[in-house]
């Protein structure tokens, strides 16, 4: 029996899918984290992680050996750089067609089911990709949290963070963010604040989770939070524009609506309703062609799809679009 895996490797969790020839979904996983391998001890977690749901989907489906199968291609979507996760993943993975890409690349895939478009991802980060019928691809953001991801949770966390200081300093309006960050970090002073962050006693994922607290003050009608959102749906526009730019032709009318193509967003950054409406509205007015819409499939569909492409198999439309609900 030949089976296709397709993997998503992100910075919470690893999300395993396998599927048979016919491109039915025949087993699902899921583990911790698989990302970072640069830091100490990463690479040992890649390999355990990816092993552990390799082994549990292929178990279920009554592999008894499961270390010792070969799939007929695998595709593995994983975050940050790929030179390092490719030469683990190689090692332990059996695959006639083995491929590992950025994160960005298999989230596309998912997105837009295949086809041409583009899709903006803000999660703890933020990063575009765009793809045209001539397979031309472009990667906008995505530099990291010292040096980009604009619009992502942890710019948003960031930012809710200095409109407290900027409170204090008085250079910036009251917002209901500082009782919010005071109360429920335990601190009593914009001091003891940053310092829990400088001195890493909270981390930039933490730093990131308080995007959360800033939608909840914006739904509240704190005006600080709602422009720290809006802005956030701004910058994520601006990665859509510069992604299609960089593989949608500029010819004919530039305002036409006609050969349309889905802008999709997916992240924990657009649950924010004033997020969510500031992109779309930013994006609409920028590029008529656009038909922004919520991802058709999660990445780890679009890296099992990238995995039957490698093995020169493009799935009918009904297989692909069976595989929400098989998935769910």
């Amino acid at each position: 029996m030949k089976l296709f895996l397709g993997v998503d490797g992100g910075q919470t969790a690893t999300q395993t899918v396998v599927g048979d020839e016919q491109g039915r979904i025949v087993a699902q996983s899921s583990g911790g984290p698989s990302n970072h391998t640069e830091e100490p001890g990463g690479p040992e977690r890649l390999e355990r992680v990816v092993l552990q749901t390799v082994r549990e989907a292929l178990a279920s489906i009554g592999i008894s050996k499961p270390d010792e199968h070969t799939f007929a291609a695998a595709c593995f979507g994983m975050t940050g750089e790929t030179e390092i996760k490719a030469a683990i993943l190689k090692r332990i993975i059996r695959a006639d067609h083995l491929s590992v890409v950025h994160d960005s690349v298999n989230a596309l895939a998912g997105a837009t089911a295949g086809r041409p478009g583009v899709i903006v991802m803000a999660g703890t980060g933020s990063v575009a990709r765009g793809a045209n019928a001539a397979g031309e691809e472009a990667r906008v953001g995505g530099w990291g949290h010292l040096f980009g991801d604009e619009g992502s949770a942890y710019w948003i966390g960031r930012a809710a963070v200095r409109a407290t200081l900027g409170e204090y300093d008085r250079m910036a309006p009251q917002t209901r963010l500082t009782p919010i960050l005071f109360e429920r970090l335990g601190v009593a002073t914009p001091y003891q604040l940053t310092e829990k962050y400088y001195a890493g006693t909270l981390s930039r994922d933490h730093l990131a989770g308080l995007s959360v607290w800033v939608d909840e003050a914006a739904r509240q009608g704190d005006q600080v939070a709602q422009d720290i959102l809006r802005q956030a749906g701004r910058d994520l526009a601006q990665y859509a524009q510069a992604a299609v730019a960089l593989v949608f032709p500029r010819s004919g009318d530039a305002s036409s609506k006609s050969s349309r193509f889905p802008v999709c967003y997916a992240g924990g950054a657009f649950q924010s309703g004033f997020l969510l409406s500031s992109f779309t509205e930013c994006v609409s007015a920028a590029i008529p062609r656009a038909q922004v819409s919520p991802a058709a499939l999660p990445p780890v569909l679009g890296s099992l799809l990238l995995a039957y492409r490698s093995a020169g198999i493009e799935l009918p439309p009904g297989a692909v679009s069976g595989w929400t609900q098989s998935a769910a």
